[in-house]
């Protein structure tokens, strides 16, 4: 009798060991899955907002005028804080994203490039339902910018 307490023992243990693992696999494919659905989330509201400031620089190139365009975004995405902001370079100018605060230089999540050289600065924070872009003309430079309405 002592061979099968022993017996039953083991197995009992090599259950324990396979249902943690099993717990840990599963419980790390969910946070794989959340991850990847927020990214996805994450670059619809960048692709909107760069949308939103195309059409801005569309409008105010063939009127020129002045254009604010107010529009609605999340609060959080997930979970999870989310930052958006405008930024440029001497031949470029972008709408780029990413979790967390806008404080984080350089390291965003995702990035998509304004179809015209413009001026384009301003962040937009999640936490704030409304978003704002500005677009005007400075002589010949179009200008953009993106902030919270309140």
């Amino acid at each position: 009798m002592p061979s099968s307490s022993t017996d039953f023992l083991y197995s009992l243990m090599a259950l324990l060991a396979v249902g943690v693992i099993l717990t840990a696999s599963f419980s790390s494919y969910t946070t794989v899955l959340a991850h990847a659905s927020e990214v996805s989330k994450l670059k619809e509201v960048v692709n909107h907002v760069a949308a939103k400031a195309t059409e801005a620089l569309t409008f105010v190139t063939e009127n020129n005028a002045t254009l604010s365009i107010v529009f609605s975004l999340p609060l959080k995405i997930g979970d999870r804080d989310y930052w958006i902001r405008f930024a440029n370079d001497s031949s470029s100018a972008w709408v780029e994203g990413a979790f967390g605060n806008a404080s984080r230089s350089g390291e965003q999540d995702c990035r998509v490039y304004l179809p015209r050289d413009v001026y384009a600065t301003g962040t937009f924070e999640g936490g704030y339902e409304l978003a704002q872009i500005d677009c005007s003309l400075n002589g010949s430079t179009i200008q953009l910018t993106l902030s919270r309405k309140e």
